[in-house]
């Protein structure tokens, strides 16, 4: 071989072998409509639930913050864009589901991930979902860490959207 194919050969073999060493973890971080739905009919929602499961919890006052944590951001969240809070006969609902889990793919194997589905309350059908895998290790708990998480997996839900009473209802 001379050494002008070498080079090609060479680099490549350096490219597959750090692909093979890169962390195949989530960058991407927005939700997303899972279906069709009319977000226009959307005013009031309310926080029905955060579910945590998973491998054990290092004290029961984590699982307890996490709970706290995760209606408080979503509900400032919501309500920056624009949508009112209500105790009942909401528009749709929130729930966040926290998993304590382990990534074999990871040198840091015990992960949590996170998961926000919003549901139209007429129906009980998740119509949007935002899903963080392994977002952050075990070691990087704190409440910040879950604020912060909270916000990003939210960001991609749209604002409320101001009705026009001068348009005429296309319906």
């Amino acid at each position: 071989m001379n050494s002008v194919t070498k080079i090609p050969f060479v680099l490549m073999l350096c490219v597959v072998f750090f692909a093979g060493c890169a962390s195949f973890e989530t960058t991407n971080f927005s939700g997303d409509f899972v279906r069709t739905t009319d977000v226009s009919s959307l005013d009031t929602f309310s926080y029905r639930h955060t579910m945590v499961s998973g491998m054990v919890y290092r004290s029961s006052s984590q699982e307890l913050v996490m709970k706290e944590l995760s209606q408080e951001v979503l509900t400032q969240e919501l309500a920056a864009r624009g949508y009112e809070a209500v105790p009942a006969d909401e528009d749709f609902y929130v729930v966040s589901k926290w998993r304590k889990e382990i990534n074999m793919s990871a040198a840091e194997a015990v992960r949590y991930s996170l998961y926000v589905e919003i549901y139209e309350a007429a129906t009980d059908t998740v119509f949007w979902r935002a899903e963080l895998p392994y977002i952050f290790n075990a070691m990087q708990w704190s409440e910040a860490r879950i604020a912060q998480t909270l916000s990003m997996a939210i960001q991609g839900f749209p604002s409320r959207v101001e009705k026009d009473p001068n348009l005429p209802n296309v319906q």
